[in-house]
Parts: structure tokens; C-alpha cells; sequence
């Protein structure tokens, strides 16, 4: 019998990627892991928003959501810089961030 732990539950339902339709905006790379005992089921996603002035709100705001249950921790391990153009069906990442 394969029992799943609250936390990997929680990471089975986070969107992978959550970024705004259209626009030039900064985005990061955040990895989830579970902080229960014995539990090293991790997911990468990322996130990326035009209200942000910095890498860091993005990171900020999104960690603060996830870890307020205290089953998750998150980790920034990238970012940058999308153009996104939903319409033409086409999205241009580049640059990096030093979160």
C-alpha cells in the first residue's frame, strides 16, 4: 500500500507554472520541498507577474503562501525576465536574477 504524505499531497495540487497572459515581466524559479521526516518529494515551479518591482515580492509572496502551513519550504533557485505574447502563442525567457 503506497501512502502519500501531507506535503506531497499539497505539491500534487500547486500549479507548475503561474505567469500573467501577456506582457514583460520578472519571474523566478522556486523549488518545493516537504519538511516532514523521511519525506524528499520536491517540484519545481515557477511564477512570474507584471506587479513586481523585484525578483524578490514575487518570491516572497509565493514562499509566504506555501510555507504558512508548515508542511512546505521553498527555495529560489533561479529567475528572470519573460515576454509574453499569449495571442501570437509565443514566450521569450531570458536574463537571470540574484534572489
Amino acid at each position: 500500500m503506497c501512502t502519500q504524505t501531507k506535503a506531497a499531497a499539497l505539491m500534487a495540487n500547486i500549479p507548475l507554472a503561474d505567469i500573467d497572459p501577456s506582457g514583460v515581466f520578472k519571474y523566478v524559479l522556486i523549488r518545493v520541498h516537504s519538511r516532514e521526516e523521511g519525506d524528499d518529494a520536491e517540484v519545481d515551479i515557477v511564477r512570474g507577474y507584471g506587479w513586481a518591482e523585484y525578483h524578490a515580492d514575487i518570491y516572497d509572496k509565493v514562499s509566504d503562501e506555501l510555507e504558512k502551513g508548515g508542511l512546505l519550504d521553498c527555495e529560489c533557485i533561479g529567475g528572470g525576465r519573460i515576454k509574453h505574447d499569449s495571442q501570437a502563442k509565443k514566450i521569450h525567457v531570458y536574463g537571470y536574477s540574484m534572489v
